[in-house]
């Protein structure tokens, strides 16, 4: 199921469905057209304030490269910038806060542009099989603010949905600070370094991503090595790879309230040493793979009050990674098991969650992940065990109330973790309450 939302439109109007079959995250001729009409009406700017006097934009066209360039100390926005340059042809609205760009725009270090209604509530970037045309920071500001931005085919007059040549991208980096709020940024980016959709790169590179709607790009939203996010308030939806997906090093995040569905991959991953981050009041619904992850020498990060369900394989996953805390969650008719602990992940706090119906185990502690602590979780009406524990040196203590399932509580491994069963509720499962190796 898609929610189809304006453009502007704050993402925490929008309301999840509670159950959803999982759908093919590729584009259709319908999403494009759904897109196109939520960008054919202006944006609802009574509220926004006139646009500021003409700031001072010094730019030149690069012919051999196809490339706007913006210089250091530029300020202004894309009209003052369309007034500097005088290239129609390149840079032009074809109606009143309708932008067409034929060139690659790029602002150089120091130069700051801001994209914003009233003066521009689409951006059409050009997409076909001839061009493509990318925006790129370089250690720059660039503020998108009540915009709607598409990778656009002229010929077919739609959103460009082939990603095989090449489509159009949004790129910050070399310390530049993207802001994007209350915006769509839709069929964006292909599978090449640096062009995956919009992506911010390298330290020092920073920014907010508010309010948005980011759908159908090849990845919803993507970073490198840029700390310091806040992505909040968003839905990222339809990706052909992942939903939110900060990577290498991107530490010191925050991701809340947002909504990551129908995604090729997983929702929200945080992948490769990013860490001492937040993932919490998200909701990850009917992605092709899991809903969270947390993985690969990701630690120190908090993953509570989320929702994940109807994900196709876990809901929550955490693996090859240290002192990541599990509180609070609600997860549910998965795939296969609620939560998953693995890959020698180390030392991580299970607490607090609501874990049921899902097709395979509720809580599943497995290859070689140890120091696992299980406490205070109800893990009910799950196709197998509750709680799964099948690498030693975890620990569940108390207060878990375990029901429903197949089998309560399945510890498949030797020397078997310890439990008590007057700390722990473990009642009127199908099969068994407690299964120990020797009852295998």
């Amino acid at each position: 199921m898609l929610v189809l939302v304006n453009a502007c439109a704050p993402v925490a109007e929008q309301v999840a469905p509670k159950h959803t079959e999982l759908a093919a995250p590729s584009p259709t001729p319908t999403a494009a057209a759904a897109a196109q009409a939520r960008c054919a009406q202006s944006s609802p700017a009574e509220h926004t304030p006139p646009p500021p006097a003409p700031e001072r934009i010094e730019a030149h066209y690069d012919a051999a490269h196809n490339t706007i360039r913006v210089r250091a100390g530029s300020r202004g926005s894309l009209a003052d910038l369309a007034a500097a340059l005088r290239r129609p042809d390149l840079l032009r609205a074809d109606a009143p806060g309708d932008w067409w760009l034929a060139a690659n725009l790029t602002l150089e270090a120091g130069a700051q542009l801001t994209i914003a209604a009233p003066v521009v509530w689409r951006l059409r970037l050009r997409s076909d099989a001839e061009q493509f045309v990318a925006l790129r920071a370089r250690g720059a500001i660039l503020e998108l603010r009540d915009v709607c931005i598409l990778a656009w085919d002229a010929a077919r007059r739609q959103p460009d949905q082939q990603v095989d040549d090449g489509r159009s991208f949004i790129l910050a980096r070399d310390g530049a600070r993207l802001l994007i709020l209350r915006s769509e940024l839709s069929f964006l980016g292909y599978d090449a370094p640096e062009s995956y959709g919009v992506a911010l790169r390298l330290e020092g590179t920073t920014g907010r991503v508010e309010d948005s709607v980011l759908g159908y790009n090849y990845y919803g939203l993507y970073a490198y090595a840029a700390s310091d996010l806040l992505i909040r308030g968003n839905r990222v939806h339809h990706s052909l790879r992942y939903g939110i997906d900060p990577h290498t090093r991107s530490n010191r995040l925050r991701i809340e309230n947002n909504l990551a569905d129908h995604n090729g991959k997983h929702g929200i991953i945080l992948a490769e040493g990013c860490s001492d981050s937040v993932v919490r009041d998200n909701v990850a619904y009917a992605n092709r793979l899991h809903g969270i992850v947390i993985y690969q020498h990701s630690d120190h990060n908090l993953v509570e009050y989320n929702l994940s369900y109807a994900n196709g394989d876990q809901g929550i996953n955490v693996n090859q990674s240290a002192n990541t805390m599990l509180r609070g969650n609600t997860v549910h008719h998965n795939g296969s098991d609620g939560i998953g602990v693995g890959q020698e992940a180390r030392a991580t706090l299970v607490e607090g969650n609501l874990v049921f119906a899902n097709r395979k185990d509720g809580i599943s502690i497995y290859s070689a992940a140890r120091g696992t602590v299980l406490r205070d979780n109800q893990v009910r009406d799950n196709a197998r065990a509750g709680i799964y524990i099948k690498s030693p040196d975890n620990r569940i203590e108390g207060g878990n109330q375990v029901s429903g399932n197949q089998i309560g509580v399945w510890l498949n491994v030797t020397p078997a973790p310890l439990i008590s069963l007057e700390d722990n509720q473990i009642q009127g499962n199908r099969e068994a309450d407690l299964r120990r190796p020797a009852d295998s």
